[in-house]
């Protein structure tokens, strides 16, 4: 396997090295690079390659940057594959880019090749934004997350990146949910940016189960939350305005919870919450209801 990888890196410079223009093919320090590449001398590869680029005659050619690319996309994989702040990465990326933007049409070749070389620089921040996102870590992950979208939408404009951004929105909710549940008092900052990444994922897909049903989660919970902080030497003219919060907050979180009863009758944990949710706005029929219907369907679940 190892030779293989070694053959095909070879063979791939030697089509990188055959595409560029004669001018560049004469600059010692760019004929330096590819031939550090083959050594697989990735910080000599990387320092010849910037000097190369500081001539004009090569600096003028789209091929040049692609080259540039390529070797700080070896440098990355080489040196920085585990930092998910990659400086080498970013760079390679404003290498291919700029190559990409210097192209006449008719190159459909390279053009080919840029695009491969910025897909799986996407498909790396993508990695990165997935397998780190935690309570501890999500300001990197979402800029990760973004990069990927923005080089996406750039090589492959027609593509569905609906189930992506759904995705990694809803895994950004349950993040800041644990946040904000640590802490109610203090972080309400966090629990508006859990709305906030909750309704992207509603703009996207409004009858997505989850995101309803977390959203309506969201209000109850602030409702209860009151309830249960509410201190029994309370003065009335506040217990009224703390009262008029929490029916607010009921109501706020009526709509989502029954859309996502409608979308999923089921759902036990949806019938608890609407049980709640009219309990807390004195509607006790309607809170008997959903709360017989839960009943039947643990017993249902029994059998």
């Amino acid at each position: 396997m190892k030779n293989t990888r070694t053959y095909l890196l070879g063979l791939t410079l030697l089509c990188l090295f055959a595409c560029v223009h004669a001018s560049a093919q004469q600059n010692p320090d760019f004929v330096a690079a590819f031939n550090y590449v083959n050594l697989k001398q990735a910080d000599s590869a990387r320092a010849r390659i910037d000097k190369a680029i500081k001539d004009s005659a090569v600096a003028k050619e789209a091929q040049s940057w692609y080259v540039r690319g390529f070797i700080y996309k070896f440098y990355y994989t080489s040196k920085e594959v585990t930092n998910q702040s990659s400086p080498a990465r970013a760079e390679a990326l404003r290498s291919l880019r700029k190559a990409l933007s210097m192209l006449p049409d008719t190159s459909r070749e390279l053009r080919s090749s840029i695009l491969a070389n910025m897909k799986f620089i996407a498909a790396k921040y993508h990695n990165d934004a997935a397998k780190s996102l935690d309570t501890s870590n999500y300001q990197l992950p979402i800029r990760n997350f973004g990069m990927y979208m923005e080089i996406m939408k750039q090589i492959e404009p027609g593509m569905n990146l609906k189930p992506a951004e759904i995705e990694f929105n809803l895994a950004l909710s349950t993040i800041y949910t644990s946040l904000y549940q640590a802490n109610p008092k203090t972080r309400t900052n966090i629990l508006e940016m859990d709305k906030e990444a909750l309704n992207k994922v509603l703009k996207l897909d409004p009858n997505s189960v989850t995101a309803n049903y977390n959203m309506g989660i969201l209000y109850y919970n602030q409702a209860v939350y009151l309830i249960n902080n509410s201190d029994f030497d309370t003065p009335l003219t506040s217990l009224s305005g703390i009262q008029d919060n929490q029916v607010q907050l009921f109501r706020q979180s009526l709509p989502f919870t029954e859309k996502a009863y409608e979308l999923d009758p089921k759902k036990a944990e949806t019938l608890q919450a609407l049980s709640g949710i009219y309990f807390g706005l004195n509607e006790y029929d309607k809170s008997k209801l959903f709360q017989e219907k839960l009943d039947e369907l643990k017993k249902q679940n029994q059998h």
